[in-house]
This record gives structure tokens, sequence and C-alpha cells, in this order.
């Protein structure tokens, strides 16, 4: 069993969009707006709005596969102090250690991009961008065993950025988001390599 750090919004879409339906809708309408595709639709006889649609589809499928949750616990693998805890957690099995997170961002960034082809040939790419930071504060975690078990207090703020080929077309900033505070995270998160393979 793995942790389950599901936060509210859980997803880059639901950052940017509060209706997840329309992401591809709003996405599709900024690309227009901002031209950012007459290039690469000058090498691609396609019916009017046909590639605008699919890279609005393509960008709203983008930022549902990135999670809150997973980012924050990558983020906090690398966090010293919670390292430095998980390794006295596993040196002494059975202990546990409470750990202040000082205030401080998780910041994450995202550059796929989609190969345009006609009748399998390639003919040029649609290049996404999302860069994500997560503000958090007051937070303490518990540690046991080399795992993130649980965690008390805390806020958490994003800002997001979603640009394709290189422009931004969309942007939200302070967006609250909901950590599981007080809550068992199952077996927990393991911070360390070690702590992967003793579960």
């Amino acid at each position: 069993m793995t942790a389950t750090f599901t936060t509210h919004p859980s997803t880059a879409e639901l950052l940017l969009y509060a209706d997840p339906g329309r992401a591809a809708e709003e996405l599709s309408r900024a690309v227009d707006a901002h031209r950012v595709l007459d290039e690469i639709r000058q090498q691609v006889q396609t019916p009017p709005g046909e590639l605008v649609h699919k890279a609005g589809a393509a960008g709203a499928e983008l930022l549902r596969g990135i999670d809150v949750g997973s980012v924050l616990l990558g983020g906090w693998a690398k966090y010293r102090n919670l390292r430095a805890a998980a390794r006295r957690t596993l040196d002494n099995p059975g202990t546990g250690q409470m750990v202040p997170i000082a205030e401080h961002e998780v910041v994450s960034h995202h550059n796929p991009y989609v190969e345009v082809q006609v009748n399998g040939q390639p003919v040029g790419r649609v290049s996404f961008g999302v860069d994500l930071i997560l503000h958090v504060t007051l937070l303490q975690a518990s540690v046991r065993d080399g795992r993130l078990m649980r965690l008390t207090g805390g806020d958490c703020t994003a800002a997001i950025a979603c640009k394709i080929q290189g422009i931004e077309v969309a942007r939200k900033d302070f967006v609250l988001v909901t950590l599981p505070i007080n809550r068992d995270l199952g077996a927990g998160f393991p911070l360390l390599r070690e702590a992967r393979s003793a579960s």
C-alpha cells in the first residue's frame, strides 16, 4: 500500500480551471486569440480550427496529468531536514520524529510537446510549458521508518502558468490548495530509497 496524498484542487487542470470540462475549450480559445499556431497551420492542410482544437485538448490532457500532491511529495523527498529524520528513524526502527518544515516553495516545470503529423510524416511540434509554484507555510511532518506518515497544520497556495509555443495562454496566482492535514498517509511516503525497498 502506498501513501495517498490528495490535495484540493488535485491537478494542474483544476488549479487553472474550476470547471475541468471547459479547460480544452478555454485553452483553444486562448491559442486562437494569440495566434500561436499560425506557422504550423501554414504547413498543415486541416479545416479551420481543427489544429487549434487539438492543441487545446492536448494542453488540457497535460494539465490533467500533473498531480499537485505528487509534486509536493517529490519536493519534500528532497527536503534536507525530512531526509535526515528519515535516516534517523530508519537507523532506529520503531522510532518516530516530528519535523517542523519551514516556509518554502516547491517549484515544478513541465515542457512536453506534441508532434504534428500529416500522413504519418512529422511536419512540426506544438510545445507546451507548465510552471507550478506551491508556497507552503506552518507545516509539521511526522516521520517513521524513513517515511512521511502525517502532516499537521500548514497552508498552501499555488501559482500556475501554461504556455503554448512559448506564449502564455493561461495563468492563476494565489490559488488556495487544501492539504490532507491530520490524516494518516496510509503506509507513508518513502523519503529514502531504503525506505522504499523496506515496504
